[in-house]
């Protein structure tokens, strides 16, 4: 097994169920993508993460040839693809958020977050799979889209983690919209102002994965039906959260392998009326 491949597997069952519908050489360079934002996300998540590990990561990154094997092979992906090296560079400068700015005032400033660690992710994808060139704005802007109800999700489901870790993604101003104590974490267990302020946190993830699921038509058709597979995965995360009547703080949402199949086929139908009707 790929060492890229073995990275995904341990750390996104969702993301690898969903790369298996990819033609090989894809799959492989999707793997390569994601091992490079996950060992990257995980220099700023680690117990022991600092500021000057990210910058050694980003320095050796850019060299023509890394020492670091899994950035070699990524700058590999980068050059066959044609993949902007802005898109990289910007996920490393979220990451490095994580160790600075650890609170959003308004979701403004949180999607622009989301841009960095996530919808960057899904830009790269694109470069990889193939989209057409006629439409490279409306990609980008729907790829923008599925990066932030991505992230958001992540952030809905990983609050107790990141309350961990000192982080609160959370909005600061949705705090005063439900009357919800923000500097009090322990208040929120049980609550019902934070279960309805988690509710708008899902619905505004909604929101953008309907958007998201109308920019399938502008990739290639092959690799946008894995992007429509991880994209209903994701969206299946909230309904968990929901399910656990919004408790994210002893429950863990998540979508199981046998939901995994047993959703294939209403994905399927809803990439087929999004792409080819």
């Amino acid at each position: 097994m790929l060492e890229t491949e073995k990275i995904i597997k341990a750390n996104s069952q969702s993301f690898y169920f969903a790369s298996q519908f990819l033609p090989t050489k894809t799959k492989k360079a999707i793997w390569s993508l994601y091992a490079f934002c996950r060992l990257t996300d995980n220099l700023a998540d680690s117990p022991n993460a600092s500021l000057e590990q990210l910058l050694a990561w980003e320095e050796d990154f850019k060299q023509n040839y890394p020492q670091n094997q899994i950035l070699a092979e990524f700058k590999q992906i980068i050059d066959e693809y044609k993949i902007p090296i802005k898109y990289p560079l910007d996920l490393i400068e979220g990451c490095k958020s994580d160790l600075t700015a650890k609170k959003y005032n308004n979701f403004a400033d949180l999607a622009g977050y989301c841009y960095q660690v996530a919808s960057t992710v899904g830009l790269m994808s694109a470069y990889i799979i193939g989209f057409k060139p006629n439409y490279k704005t409306e990609m980008e802007t729907y790829a923008l889209k599925a990066g932030i109800a991505l992230q958001l999700t992540n952030i809905i489901r990983d609050i107790k983690e990141d309350l961990e870790r000192g982080r609160i993604y959370l909005p600061k101003d949705d705090f005063a919209v439900f009357n919800c104590n923000y500097e009090n974490s322990a208040s929120w267990v049980e609550s019902d102002k934070f279960k309805e302020l988690i509710n708008l946190q899902i619905q505004r993830a909604r929101l953008l994965y309907n958007e998201a699921w109308q920019g399938l038509k502008y990739l290639n058709p092959i690799g946008a039906l894995s992007i429509a597979i991880a994209l209903g995965i994701y969206e299946n995360i909230l309904n968990s959260v929901e399910k656990n009547n919004y408790d994210v703080f002893s429950r863990r949402a998540f979508v199981s392998l046998f939901k995994k199949v047993i959703l294939l086929p209403s994905l399927f139908i809803r990439f087929m009326v999004n792409v080819v009707f």
